[in-house]
């Protein structure tokens, strides 16, 4: 169909939108395939190997020229694209740090896309920016971090450790590009390194810190490399420590790290985009103890908080260094009340979705007890997994500081390491296969290494039993 110029007809014009009643019957259709899907979770494959032409073959198309509209859409997506996708909400996803999302998350994605609001500036969005500032507050007050702190939710942690680090330079001097010194663990988030080469420090701004046998931290490698940099004229000006690593979840000693912070005039940041909201927990409160000493703060609410993919936070004692770095100047933002929150000087971007609304109601809809509950059966679920791999002589198992289960086969008498990894990496594919379950697989301490992710609040103890039964009947199998 030719396109119409309808500048004639001035009141010729239709918008996108069907109808009321059409809109009312397809809104109840998605629900109802959402819901569908949700309960079926535990039912269906986890994942599956796919080249690109494969999946091209299932979802590509001609660039529609007149529109098949929504109803064929929505049976193309759930016949096309839904059975073959990865289900990292599914029960048995335990491959890498999942986000298992649920329902009431999934609400506040629908309220956010249905009511469409900009959550960049006071005056763009006040009562959505009043919610984000209400959301951040409470998030603080369930860490034990002061209530009063800077924050804003991002798209996840990768943005929110970079909004660190650029915070922090900005209370150093001009050379700091050059001349700045950023310390990590080795097993320290990529999103460290990417930050630093985005905010355009020099390579070899990152100094690698090494780590115990329990893959944390060590304190006095650390304040060693800090007196080596700077008597070698260089400007040490932030760490980022661990609140759970996504290798193994180890937790670095953040105590005694927010100490040689303070005395030595750092910044201090905790990367917990992983393991921070463990601290809603009894358990996690003990075992994340000097979080709440940091300057600045990573969390994922996507994660331990169960909302929908693309949910960070950034927190900060620091109000004035946070603003200061992301200060904006335009003219066509003169209307904008400086007084009030504006989120556009708390991070890169101007232009913000509603991301407060799937936190806000999650937080609104569960309460801080329920979440706690949930972390606490995660917690439990991963020792019992590791408990059930570490029977019998198959595996060697790493006890898990939070949810991440590391284990690997042992090997076999006069069994190299790369055959001993061979038997790994074919358990892993196994598994996969099946589609029972999805594991993933890392380096720790040079050797190749199996984790196993509990973060899911339909994950039940049926499920680990379930997971680490194929697990040893694959296991069993290999030669």
């Amino acid at each position: 169909m030719p396109e119409v110029d309808s500048n004639d007809r001035p009141n010729a014009r239709r918008p996108l939108d069907p109808d009321a009643e059409v809109m009312r019957r397809l809104g109840y259709e998605l629900v109802d395939r959402v819901v569908a899907h949700l309960t079926t979770l535990s039912d269906q494959r986890v994942a599956r190997r796919g080249s690109s032409a494969e999946f091209a073959q299932l979802v590509d198309e001609p660039l529609p020229m007149s529109g098949k509209g929504i109803e064929d859409s929505l049976e193309f997506f759930f016949d096309r694209v839904v059975p073959e996708m990865t289900r990292v909400n599914h029960p048995r996803f335990h491959g890498y740090i999942p986000s298992p999302s649920s329902f009431s998350g999934a609400i506040g994605e629908m309220l956010a896309a249905g009511t469409n609001p900009f959550v960049g500036s006071w005056l763009g969005g006040a009562t959505f920016s009043a919610l984000e500032v209400t959301v951040l507050r409470w998030i603080c007050e369930m860490l034990g971090y002061p209530n009063d702190a800077a924050g804003i939710l991002t798209s996840g942690g990768s943005m929110a450790n970079l909004i660190a680090i650029a915070s922090a330079r900005t209370d150093n001097e001009s050379d700091i590009l050059q001349n700045g010194k950023i310390y990590v663990s080795a097993e320290g988030h990529a999103s460290v390194n990417k930050a630093a080469r985005i905010l355009g420090f020099a390579d070899d701004a990152i100094r690698i810190i090494r780590v115990d046998d329990r893959f944390r931290m060590k304190t006095s490698e650390l304040s060693r490399v800090i007196a080596k940099d700077r008597a070698a004229g260089k400007q040490p000006f932030i760490v980022v420590a661990n609140g759970g690593t996504t290798n193994t979840g180890a937790i670095d000693p953040l105590p005694e790290i927010a100490q040689l912070c303070q005395e030595s005039d750092l910044w201090f940041h905790v990367d917990a985009a992983y393991g921070g909201f463990a601290a809603i927990s009894p358990a996690g409160r003990r075992l994340l103890e000097g979080m709440e000493l940091s300057d600045s703060l990573t969390l994922d609410p996507h994660k331990w908080l169960y909302c929908p993919m693309g949910i960070g936070c950034f927190l900060t004692r620091e109000r004035t260094s946070l603003e200061r770095a992301f200060a904006t100047e335009g003219h066509y933002l003169k209307d904008i009340p400086q007084e009030e929150v504006n989120f556009y000087e708390r991070g890169p971007e101007l232009s913000r979705p509603a991301r407060v609304l799937a936190v806000w109601m999650v937080l609104r809809s569960h309460g801080r007890h329920a979440l706690a509950y949930q972390i606490s059966e995660d917690l439990r679920l991963a020792r019992l997994a590791a408990e059930l791999l570490a029977e019998g002589n198959q595996f060697e198992v790493l006890e898990p500081e939070l949810s991440v289960v590391a284990f690997r086969h042992r090997g076999r008498v006069g069994e190299a390491e790369a055959e001993r990894a061979l038997r790994d990496s074919a358990l892993l594919e196994a598994t996969l296969a099946d589609g029972e379950l999805m594991l993933s697989s890392t380096v720790l301490d040079g050797i190749n290494t199996l984790r196993l992710v509990v973060m899911n609040h339909r994950t039940t103890e049926i499920d680990i039993q379930r997971s680490v039964g194929r697990i040893r009947h694959f296991a069993e199998r290999l030669p």
